[in-house]
């Protein structure tokens, strides 16, 4: 049985500090609950409407416990516009990404990426390309919130997703590795991504801010620096970051 302080705390996942202090976040939608059934993750809760119950029989079926609330309390605690029925909440993970992983394959380091759909739709990204590890610096946006999960569309719990001093980890995966890392940069002046070529999948691949790019303390790690040409005439100053991750990654995967 759900309680009303139950439907407070549920509430209170919605805020970047209440999901980090109690390392739990809240997956929403029939897909992305069948999503986080179907991975490691620890599930605490599951809540459904009836009408929802109604609607999809087959999927209640197949849910390993669940509550009944009302509408108005599915309401209540949904962080979308229109509350889907069925939502869940689930304990955050702790991943321990190695810099010395970048040996061995691509990890993405993302700075200062802070909009929850660009952080989401390059996991998704990343996901699709076979890149399991991607390192966030403290200012990006939370990987845990509503909106960065549902634009993953259920990578987030595939690929491994770590917050951390980012300098310390790319100085680290350049300096401790027993080969050359190579660390590449995506910037406005680099090697065209299309010409470059790139033997070993290994390294790590950093993905600057639409607005200030990579930030100036960490420039001077890059090994490899990258560059996506403008089409002729074209003026816009820069990509969307999660396009430029998606350009980039298809190159690198060939």
């Amino acid at each position: 049985m759900i309680t009303k302080n139950d439907i407070k705390f549920i509430q209170s996942l919605k805020q970047t500090k209440s999901r980090k202090e109690n390392k739990m976040f809240l997956v929403e939608g029939n897909k992305l609950v069948d999503e986080l059934l179907s991975s490691n993750f620890k599930v605490e809760k599951i809540l459904v409407t009836d009408l929802w119950l109604e609607k999809f029989p087959e999927m209640a079926s197949r849910l390993p416990f669940y509550d009944i609330i009302s509408q108005k309390q599915m309401e209540q605690i949904s962080c979308m516009v229109t509350a889907p029925g069925i939502l869940a909440t689930a304990h955050t993970p702790y991943y321990n990404i190695s810099p010395t992983d970048a040996e061995n394959e691509f990890v993405i380091a993302l700075d200062g990426i802070n909009d929850p759909g660009n952080l989401g739709t390059i996991i998704r990204t990343a996901d699709w390309f076979g890149i399991k590890k991607i390192v966030c610096s403290r200012d990006c946006a939370d990987a845990w919130q509503a909106k960065t999960i549902q634009s993953t569309m259920g990578s987030i719990f595939r690929v491994k997703v770590m917050e951390t001093d980012l300098k310390e980890f790319i100085s680290a995966s350049l300096h401790l590795s027993i080969s050359a890392t190579p660390i590449y940069g995506a910037l406005m002046e680099g090697e065209n991504i299309f010409t470059k070529k790139i033997e070993k999948k290994n390294g790590v691949i950093i993905i600057g801010s639409e607005s200030h790019g990579i930030r100036q303390d960490i420039l001077p790690l890059v090994t490899s620096p990258i560059h996506i040409p403008r089409g002729k005439g074209s003026k816009t100053e820069s990509l969307n970051a999660s396009v430029a991750a998606a350009i980039i990654l298809a190159t690198v995967n060939n």
